[in-house]
């Protein structure tokens, strides 16, 4: 391995001269963090720098031949060559082609190659530090795992699918990891060679077809031709929930439905539900009240039969209230019945009885205070989830509807476990945890009132404020150039009228919903693409301020700009794994650092959310203190496939953004990574994600390749690699600030 490096050194040494003005003598060589010397000549010719190649071949450990007949140098080191065609201006390294400015030679009885393609081509990386002077160059050997002490066969380590045994519900599954870099090794899975293979790093990625239903074993072997390394894996696919045996007579312990404490008011629907042995009849029974019967269903959710799934659903009545206040909690109890045997279980979820509606009213606490929980869901009562938890242990199913905001206040009409429960547009339920809001004691109810609308514009921002005499739920959705704000449970004032309006502000209008009279939809269209808005409350109004588009020099987009860079996960959050001992948090952060001093070099300030190997909160990450400030926001991660996907065809750059009017920005960076990095352009994807949950400036998160793929981790592990993401995510933020220019310029 020093030997291959040390060649490429030399190359690299040359290749000094283009970074300074200086002797190239003054450079320090380092390889693998080892310093060398230099005892080549180096040559200098139209503007490139050319070196010996018979000479690195011999330092990098490779076997040469000289082909009279093509006049070419080839070099082999174990399975990976390398061609050197005297006189053409490309060579090739293991069916790869590098394009040369000057052709390959002879000088002084040598053969003599262009020192950075010829560098590229055998897979060694350079990067110059110009404050000590030193060229550093690493080669694909500095990232294998270590070999075990007693380990006679090639070095193999499988980092996926994992070493304790594996349930998985696809028909196929990848298999990666990596072996000796360089080398003629060869891995099969199950017999058969891997899909792709890169020799440089010995990193692998293959698939491998389940049957199904059974265990499944996953045998890689990596073999040099004389000794074998072998390591098993294996996965189960498992069959479908399986009816309890019929004896005993029994009730599954924790497959119960409801799982955590509810407080109800008459006209709710409780579904209680129980996993037991198949066959029996089965009754429920709430406090001391009779047993009332049940149904059993062939499978969760299924038609009625013999599965051991027995369920009802109860409808609270007037006269399970009292007539104020709430009720004492009343334990929910199942019993089977079989052939004169009979078995009872207390469900671990309570149920109250409220008349009084609503039930509270509660205010939303500071947006610091938020973090995991401030998230609005919305229940779908159409199926149950038995075998797994579920917010507020109802066993319905919750998705994303908003983050909330400091200050929204909802009326609560009832309690779900750990959540209160309210009702909005139509008939929908949401949850909102209790950690995150505070009871108004002073408030029995909400009656918001629309009565106004006030317009203003400044040079930087136009303002929208909507007076209520309360404050009241409400989402936002945004394209380029409009919002859409729909207010919840409001009123509208018939005095209400649309002010006259700023320049920017091309449309305004707000309308009820036609199948909802308290829900109004205002939409607000301006002639600029906005680059972030901020909801927030003064007073009872609704205040929502739109930032104009930032003014633009042309020649250098970038000065001045504040920039947060955040490099994902870190600490005890790995990320992805890689192919062998590395991990997506590391690499991450190698690339944002990159970034960072290449958004300085151009006047930007940068915030760094971190710049070592430290846990940081999710929520942190864009948190407050950034917002007033910021300019741009860039999440920087690297990508996993995911179960059943087609690992070895898909891979390149993919982008995540939160809202529409950040669509812009998502497509001019995959464009532009994609392009920088010649990787496949995959997709932008809309998601509703903690690091891009704020509005309020441009952000994105870039998933730079996949950990896993061998033509994408060939640039996410080494620095130059590192250093090419780097500048391709720079040149992305470049574009985006200049896209802008034909709005606005400096």
């Amino acid at each position: 391995m020093k030997k291959l490096v040390l060649i490429i050194l030399i190359l690299f040494l040359s290749l000094f001269t283009n970074f300074t003005d200086e002797p190239v003598t003054r450079a320090e060589i380092i390889i693998n963090e080892e310093h060398v010397g230099t005892e080549y000549p180096v040559k200098y010719e139209e503007d490139n720098f050319l070196v010996p190649v018979e000479l690195i071949f011999n330092k990098l450990n490779y076997d040469t031949e000289w082909q009279e007949q093509t006049e070419t140098l080839s070099g082999f080191l174990g399975g990976f060559r390398v061609d050197f065609p005297l006189n053409s201006t490309e060579i090739t390294a293991d069916d790869k082609t590098f394009s040369l400015d000057v052709p390959v030679k002879i000088i002084d009885e040598k053969i003599y190659a262009p020192v950075r393609p010829s560098v590229e081509a055998v897979g060694a990386f350079v990067e110059w530090v110009e404050e000590t002077r030193e060229i550093k160059i690493s080669t694909p050997q500095e990232f294998d795992p270590a070999l075990k002490d007693d380990q006679k066969g090639p070095l193999l380590h499988v980092a996926y699918p994992p070493a304790r045994q594996h349930s998985y519900y696809e028909d196929s599954i990848f298999i990666y990891g990596t072996t000796q870099s360089y080398s003629q090794i060869e891995v099969t899975v199950n017999g058969e060679p891997v899909d792709l293979m890169d020799k440089r790093t010995g990193n692998f990625l293959t698939m491998a077809d389940i049957p199904g239903s059974e265990e499944f074993p996953i045998i890689v072997e990596a073999s040099d031709g004389e000794n074998t390394t072998t390591i098993e894996r294996s996965v189960v696919t498992p069959a479908g929930r399986q009816a309890m045996p019929e004896e005993p007579l029994e009730i599954h312990s924790t497959h119960l439905l409801p799982a955590q404490d509810q407080v109800l008011n008459p006209g709710d629907t409780l579904r209680i539900v129980a996993r037991g042995s198949p066959g029996a009849t089965a009754y429920y029974q709430i406090g001391e009240d009779n047993l009332v019967q049940m149904t059993e269903l062939s499978y969760s959710g299924g038609p009625v039969g013999r599965g051991g799934i027995y369920t009802t659903t109860y409808r609270v009545k007037e006269d399970d209230a009292p007539g104020s206040g709430i009720s004492e909690y009343r334990p929910l109890t199942v019993t089977l019945i079989k052939d004169g045997e009979q078995v009872s279980r207390e469900l671990p979820g309570k149920v109250a009885f409220f008349s009084d509606t609503p039930y509270n009213v509660v205010e939303v606490r500071d947006q610091s205070e938020l973090k995991y929980s401030g998230w609005l869901q919305l229940i779908d009562d159409s199926y149950y989830l038995l075998y797994s938890d579920t917010r507020g242990g109802t066993g319905y199913p919750t998705s994303v509807f908003t983050y909330m905001i400091e200050g929204t206040r909802f009326e609560t009409v009832g309690i779900s476990g750990n959540y209160y429960r309210t009702n909005f547009r139509g008939n929908d339920t949401f949850l909102l945890h209790k950690d995150v809001v505070d009871e108004l004691e002073d408030k029995d109810s909400l009656e918001p009132v629309l009565s106004g609308i006030e317009l203003s514009e400044t040079d930087q921002k136009v303002s929208l404020r909507l007076d209520a005499a309360e404050r009241f739920p409400f989402r936002t959705d945004s394209s380029k150039n409009q919002l859409r704000v729909i207010l919840y449970e409001v009123a509208e004032d018939e005095d209400l009228s649309i002010p006259e309006m700023p320049d920017s502000v091309l449309d305004l209008t707000i309308e009820p919903r036609a199948w909802a009279s308290d829900v109004l939809v205002l939409n607000i269209e301006l002639d600029l693409h906005f680059t972030g808005y901020t909801p927030s409350w003064e007073g009872t109004d609704l205040v929502i301020n739109f930032d104009k588009p930032p003014l633009v020099d042309k020649d250098n987009p970038l000065d001045g700009r504040t920039i947060v860079v955040d490099p994902g996960h870190g600490g005890d959050d790995r990320g992805a794994a890689g192919p062998g001992d590395i991990h997506e948090k590391d690499v991450v952060l190698k690339m944002s650092l990159y970034l960072r001093d290449l958004l300085v070099e151009d006047g930007a300030e940068v915030i760094m959310t971190r710049t070592e190997d430290i846990d940081l909160d999710l929520y942190a990450r864009p948190e407050a203190k950034y917002i007033d400030d910021t300019d741009f926001f860039i999440s920087v991660h690297a990508n996993a496939h995911a179960q059943g996907a087609n690992a070895v065809d898909l891979h390149g750059i993919m982008i995540l953004y939160n809202y529409d009017h950040n669509e812009k920005l998502a497509n001019i960076m995959l464009d532009t990574v994609s392009e920088e990095m010649n990787l496949p352009a995959m997709s932008t994807w809309r998601r509703n994600i903690a690091v891009t949950r704020l509005p309020q400036f441009p952000s994105v998160l870039v998933e730079a390749g996949y950990m896993m793929h061998p033509e994408d981790n060939w640039h996410i592990f080494h620095p130059r690699g590192q250093k090419k993401f780097a500048g391709a995510m720079k040149e992305g933020i470049r574009k985006y600030f200049l896209s802008f220019e034909d709005n606005q310029s400096k």
